[in-house]
């Protein structure tokens, strides 16, 4: 029996959402891999939603600005603040 076979077999046993997070991770390591592999220039099939998404995860975890930083800067935030 194959390692796809063997998952198959545990996977069709559950309920539908315990499925449903095995797929997400399966599609999150081949996401993975896929972007440890290609570089960004060379796609020769597009992403799916998942995919770009878990792939994006955390990219701003460091350098995405705070609330503070955004409104230190006068007028920034005039629309909200007239609100």
């Amino acid at each position: 029996m194959t390692v796809a076979e063997q998952i198959y077999a545990i996977v069709k046993t559950l309920p539908k959402d315990q499925a449903s997070e095995i797929l997400a991770f399966a599609e999150f390591i081949r996401a993975k891999h896929l972007s440890a592999n290609q570089s960004t220039d060379t796609v020769d099939s597009p992403m799916s939603w998942t995919e770009l998404v878990h792939s994006l995860a955390g990219t701003w975890a460091t350098d995405f600005p705070t609330l503070e930083e955004i409104r230190a800067e006068p007028g920034e935030d005039m629309r909200r603040e007239s609100l």
